[in-house]
């Protein structure tokens, strides 16, 4: 498994997205309201796709891998919402636009891209696929707790707008992705599905991503110079949340005695995100406000480069990881 030039080559495509939306929006000089609704179908359409290729199974072997597997779970949904928030705090609280971006894009665990990096570092992609029902379950369940919780200190929340969007772009995607694809291996089989389906899937995901992200900007009002220069701040928080994320991973493995396939798993599913869960909810839940969208768009151009350098970093500490959850286990 290894990265398509396409994958390596989206942050460059988003990138050139979020220029080409600025540009129009800019160009326009006001809001076109009605493109909302191509922004609204467009997420729907991406998040079916990025579920539809995922196979809930193997839940059994994550259950019988207790520890590792409840590490897992309690760094992406305990300890994740409560440090982005705070590292929010110290970062982007001058912003709080970018703040609630912020949390937004980091609340969501992967749910497959990860594997690709964890196959790049030689970690346990059996395990990493166990997990994508934990992930996925529990992201869906708990994101109206932490947009409630955590992001309705910074910007109000309707309750009711917030409930509507979390059942149109992650509990409706979900229901929908397992009925399709029950027909799909029905007719076609599970080769088709993982095959020349999803790469055909693939395809259209990240174009209609790109239509996406066009749109959202353009129907939301310019955004102004002065907003704009405060992205570095955002950025380095992105490159804080990554670096510190996997330092995390690594201590925990290390503590907890896991074995360097292992953690090499543990590091990419709580470093990677799930971008595209989000920009429906936060467009829905969060209208008008443009730098929320931006904060949550720039999270994956950020992503790439800094998967591959943890990957990258994991191989070249894979003696010291390995021999480190060796004494961890003697240790406990």
């Amino acid at each position: 498994m290894a990265l398509s030039t396409r994958d390596k080559e989206k942050p460059f495509i988003l990138m050139g997205a979020v220029i080409a939306g600025l540009a129009i929006q800019h160009a326009i000089g006001e809001a076109v309201p009605a493109l909302i609704h191509v922004t609204e179908i467009g997420v729907f359409l991406v998040i079916l796709a990025v579920m539809l290729p995922i196979e809930l199974t193997d839940v059994g072997q994550a259950a019988r891998r207790v520890k590792p597997t409840a590490l897992a779970v309690f760094i992406n949904f305990v300890f994740i919402p409560l440090f982005s928030w705070a590292a929010g705090w110290l970062i982007l609280r001058q912003y709080p636009d970018f703040w609630v971006g912020a949390i937004l894009y980091t609340l969501t665990p992967c749910i497959g891209w990860y594997l690709i990096f964890t196959d790049i570092a030689k970690g346990n992609v059996a395990w990493g696929i166990a997990l994508l029902p934990w992930n996925v379950a529990l992201q869906v369940l708990l994101l109206p707790v932490y947009l409630y919780v955590l992001v309705g200190k910074i910007i109000p929340v309707d309750f009711l707008a917030l409930a509507r969007s979390v059942g149109l772009y992650l509990i409706a995607p979900f229901v929908l992705s397992f009925l399709i694809r029950r027909v799909i291996v029905a007719v076609r089989g599970r080769d088709y599905l993982l095959g020349s389906f999803k790469r055909v899937l693939g395809e259209v995901k990240l174009w209609a991503l790109v239509l996406v992200i066009v749109s959202m900007f353009v129907s939301q009002q310019p955004l102004s110079f002065s907003e704009l220069a405060s992205v570095s701040l955002l950025i380095l928080f992105l490159i804080g949340f990554f670096l510190a994320l996997f330092l995390v991973a690594v201590v925990a493995g290390r503590l907890f005695g896991l074995s360097y396939e292992d953690n090499a798993t543990l590091a990419f599913t709580t470093t990677a995100r799930n971008s595209e869960a989000v920009i429906g909810v936060a467009v829905s839940a969060f209208p008008g406000h443009p730098l929320v969208y931006l904060a949550i768009v720039l999270g994956p151009i950020v992503e790439l480069p800094m998967l591959l350098l943890i990957a990258r970093t994991m191989l070249a500490l894979k003696d010291w990881i390995g021999a480190s959850a060796t004494m961890g286990r003697d240790e406990a």
